[in-house]
């Protein structure tokens, strides 16, 4: 099999991350992923194992997770402190630059599943390569949060570079769910159209104040979710997001009728509640903008307040300043702009009286 003595296959691949937490959450959480085990801090205070073990600095600290990424896939998670850290992240194009791709059955259809994930940027649309040896394979690279490079790919059986060779790819044939624990329950969805009690201070006497329930259909995206119940829990802070402020959105769709809760970063700017429809710099309008304003109103929660709000395109001469407040508490939206040839729409949810 391998020149390797007693090689049998790849264990594990490994990748070190600014923040374990947020990492694992992200695998479990979006992707799929299952947690084994956790270890840490792996340190030597006082001697050099740290750098003749790991070829790091002698002072170095790391906590470490291990996850099953799908049938034959081990996933190792680093989080390291150390004095001489470099904390740059190569491109794809500089030594060291990596990636890894995920194989889907269906691109497209994963592609609009990660648009709704927040933090998430897709570099493009999926493309179909043509000619070569891979014609028919297709792709798209996206970046994670902490801007981990990863693949989506789907490739047909019967590739080209078949015809000329007989080493043959891995090629998926098993489904993750088949080596999940036995014992494992898939978890529960709570049913379409949950009418959830209006907190406290919606019953309070201010114009914008929304005294009846909102009806909502569940977010179909476990990350979303996460972060929509640790909001509704933790008076609006998501340990993801540290101090960056977010609302939660509830739009109605434009085909299907259902509402939908979408968290959202936003800027509190003067009293004004201003989101911006970035995608993550992708080429598209984001499902709730387009929602949003197809229908001229939507539900916004924040911490302690839920109010009914109409959509106010901002004046284009107000952009820059709102885009320098928004990447200084969010520095992710300094790219997105860079990504797109598209007019990122900035908008107001400015409250609006609720009959009574």
């Amino acid at each position: 099999m391998s020149a390797l003595p007693g090689a049998r296959a790849v264990h594990h691949i490994a990748y070190t991350v600014p923040d374990l937490e947020q990492a694992v959450g992200f695998f479990v959480d979006v992707l799929g992923a299952e947690l084994a085990y956790r270890l840490g801090p792996v340190e030597d205070p006082e001697g050099d194992w740290m750098t003749r073990k790991l070829g790091v600095h002698p002072r170095a600290s790391a906590h470490i997770a291990m996850l099953r990424l799908g049938p034959v896939t081990n996933l190792e998670l680093f989080e390291y402190t150390a004095p001489d850290q470099d904390r740059g992240r190569p491109r794809n194009s500089d030594w060291g630059g990596h990636h890894f791709a995920l194989y889907v059955d269906d691109v497209d259809k994963a592609v609009e599943y990660l648009r709704d994930v927040p933090g998430v940027t897709i570099l493009g649309e999926p493309e179909t390569i043509t000619e070569g040896p891979i014609a028919g394979d297709r792709w798209v690279y996206f970046t994670t949060p902490w801007g981990l490079h990863m693949e989506l790919i789907n490739m047909p059986e019967g590739m080209p570079y078949e015809e000329t060779t007989d080493t043959r790819l891995y090629h998926p044939v098993e489904r993750w769910e088949d080596h999940r624990p036995k014992t494992a329950e898939a978890p529960v969805s709570a049913p379409e159209n949950v009418r959830e009690s209006a907190p406290e201070s919606a019953s309070e006497e201010t114009p914008d104040a929304v005294s009846e329930s909102v009806p909502e259909t569940v977010n179909s995206n476990p990350f979303n979710r996460r972060v929509i119940e640790e909001f509704r829990a933790n008076g609006g802070r998501v340990a993801d997001f540290g101090d960056v402020p977010l609302l939660l959105l509830t739009t109605t769709g434009r085909r299907s009728g259902h509402t939908r809760t979408t968290p959202l970063v936003h800027l509190d700017h003067e009293g004004r509640h201003i989101v911006f429809a970035a995608n993550g710099g992708a080429d598209g309008d984001p499902a709730w903008y387009r929602n949003l304003m197809a229908s001229g109103t939507a539900t916004v929660e924040l911490p302690g307040r839920r109010f009914a709000a109409r959509p106010v395109p901002v004046p284009a001469s107000e952009h820059e300043e709102l885009w320098r407040r928004q990447a200084a508490q969010d520095p992710n939206f300094a790219q997105f702009r860079d990504r797109t040839h598209r007019e990122i729409p900035v908008v107001e949810l400015v409250p609006v009286e609720v009959a009574r």
